[in-house]
């Protein structure tokens, strides 16, 4: 699976998952969900208010439990380069 995302995107959101979340790096694939990677729902919350803190990206838990590690990766990077 591909993503379209920036490396920058996809870069910073592996660094966060890394570093804030505690995540293994080689559990962060495109095809891996997130939900799978924020493995409860504080994480998720916590997830959605940094992206807005330090990005201005907005993102609903529903794209945070819905989505696989690309398909958010997109959606960031979409919000990011409008």
């Amino acid at each position: 699976m591909s993503t379209s995302a920036t490396p920058a995107t996809k870069d910073l959101l592996t660094g966060l998952l890394v570093d804030k979340f505690e995540v293994d790096p080689d559990a962060v694939r495109a095809d891996a969900p997130m939900t799978e990677l924020l493995v409860d729902s504080l994480m998720v919350v916590e997830m959605a208010v940094t992206l807005k803190e330090e990005l201005g990206v907005s993102v609903t838990e529903t794209e945070l439990r819905e989505l696989a590690f690309a398909e958010f990766a997109d959606r960031v990077d979409a919000q990011r380069t409008r």
